[in-house]
């Protein structure tokens, strides 16, 4: 935690309202992001991002929350949400359609191909496990080191690596079906 870091937490322990303000604007867009990459849908994602900085807020208010990286905290509380939510929402996949793309004739094609792909990475990530999948997100989609991933989860560095490659490995095997199952329905 750097110098700034911890003296924006010490004034947020106190509730000073630019220091939360600070925080929010900070750590909000990664936070939304690490949530949506899990969760697939916007309003969910920005759901649950509000809620981690809602009970950041209880937290300090009731003079807990973090003492120490806040990054750490924050993304925490993220992940306890996404699977929290996972086990509420088992039954919700859906995909979100932008309407002014799908009236653009020439985009739908193009809207429908970027569709698939998610859902076929989506389906991928479906398949690993908790941390695995939290190890990828925060690897390749928000450009974390293994070091503050380490950090974020709790976890030894050497953790992280195992979790990465076995998560790896376990996306190659999910595309690579996927990829032969659409060959053979390709077939003719």
């Amino acid at each position: 935690m750097t110098d700034v870091e911890h003296d924006l937490l010490q004034r947020a322990r106190q509730l000073d309202e630019q220091a939360l303000a600070a925080i929010f604007d900070t750590y909000y867009p990664a936070i939304h992001r690490f949530i949506f990459h899990q969760v697939g849908h916007t309003e969910t994602a920005e759901d649950l991002a509000g809620e981690v900085f809602r009970r950041l807020l209880e937290q300090l208010g009731k003079g807990r929350g973090p003492k120490e990286y806040l990054q750490a905290w924050l993304y925490q509380v993220a992940r306890n949400l996404v699977v929290d939510d996972a086990r509420k929402q088992q039954h919700r996949r859906h995909e979100e359609i932008d309407e002014t793309l799908a009236a653009n004739g020439t985009a739908v094609e193009e809207t429908a191909h970027q569709s698939l792909l998610a859902a076929e990475t989506r389906e991928a990530l479906d398949q690993l496990t908790e941390k695995q999948r939290t190890v990828i997100v925060l690897k390749y989609l928000e450009g974390k080191e293994n070091a503050e991933i380490a950090g974020i989860m709790s976890i030894p560095v050497g953790a992280v690596k195992s979790l990465q490659h076995r998560g790896l490995a376990a996306i190659r095997r999910v595309l690579s079906e996927s990829a032969g199952r659409s060959f053979e329905g390709n077939a003719v």
